[in-house]
């Protein structure tokens, strides 16, 4: 059993190659890719169109290859992250430089804690927390300008999914009902060191300000009281209505949720 244990605690920790923090191993199992290729990184910064005055919010910042680039550029990053030898690894190549004071760190999850203000957040985040910290930063106040997020590719073109288009779902709903939402790229897994299973996108999420009206425990008990429901229905029924239709040559005309593939 031990020699298990060591071989799958193995597959999920790679060795970081040349560059900064030689010999760190990185835990792929809690997200840790690290984001490589400089000219990623700028184009990321660029969309993020920071200024000298903002205080950006990052999420995951690694070994600090976006960390340092946006420090160049506003009042303050605060960086939050959960293994402090990765934090080491930041600190050290601020550590004597003008940058150094221009950087808070917040040691811990994300997802427990209160966000402090910020104007951007630009992240590199780990995916297995995108749903939660999406929703998290869309009810955060006060608004903050925008964010710039990497993802998964299929969660990222989710969150961007038009009605009619088989990736639009409950997520597509939320997200732009709270937010206009964008893909700005592409981002091969080569890009990230140890290279991820999946591809992935970055896209831009600012808030609706002022957030339409809506009463959101009504909405959450609507979620859980009548979508699940509905969508297990069409699960069951969807496809004999669809053949019924198909053989009388009938038109469907998908006026409920459940008759409609697109909002499952």
């Amino acid at each position: 059993m031990p020699k298990v244990k060591a071989e799958k605690r193995c597959r999920q920790q790679r060795r970081e190659g040349p560059g900064p923090g030689p010999g760190i191993l990185f835990n792929t199992g809690i997200g840790q890719h690290i984001l490589k290729n400089p000219l990623i990184v700028n184009n990321i910064i660029e969309k993020a169109a920071l200024r000298p005055t903002d205080v950006v919010l990052e999420v995951g910042p690694g070994t600090g290859n976006l960390t340092v680039k946006m420090l160049e550029k506003v009042k303050k990053v605060i960086a939050c992250e959960l293994d402090t030898r990765l934090l080491s690894e930041l600190q050290k190549r601020v550590q004597g430089t003008c940058l150094a004071n221009k950087l808070e760190i917040k040691v811990g999850d994300v997802l427990k804690t209160d966000l402090p203000f910020f104007d951007t957040c630009v992240a590199n985040l780990p995916y297995q927390i995108s749903s939660p910290f999406v929703f998290k930063l869309l009810l955060h106040r006060p608004f903050f300008r925008c964010a710039i997020l990497m993802f998964q590719r299929e969660f990222a073109l989710r969150l961007v999914a038009k009605p009619g288009n088989k990736l639009y779902c409950r997520l597509s709903i939320n997200t732009q009902l709270l937010a206009r939402v964008d893909h700005l790229m592409k981002v091969g897994r080569n890009n990230f060191r140890p290279p991820p299973k999946v591809e992935s996108s970055v896209v831009r999420i600012e808030p609706k300000n002022p957030p339409p009206p809506i009463n959101f425990q009504t909405a959450k008990k609507f979620q859980t009281e009548v979508w699940t429901p509905l969508k297990i229905l069409y699960m069951i029924c969807g496809p004999q209505v669809e053949n019924h239709c198909s053989r009388h040559s009938l038109t469907l005309h998908c006026t409920s949720p459940f008759l409609d593939q697109s909002l499952i």
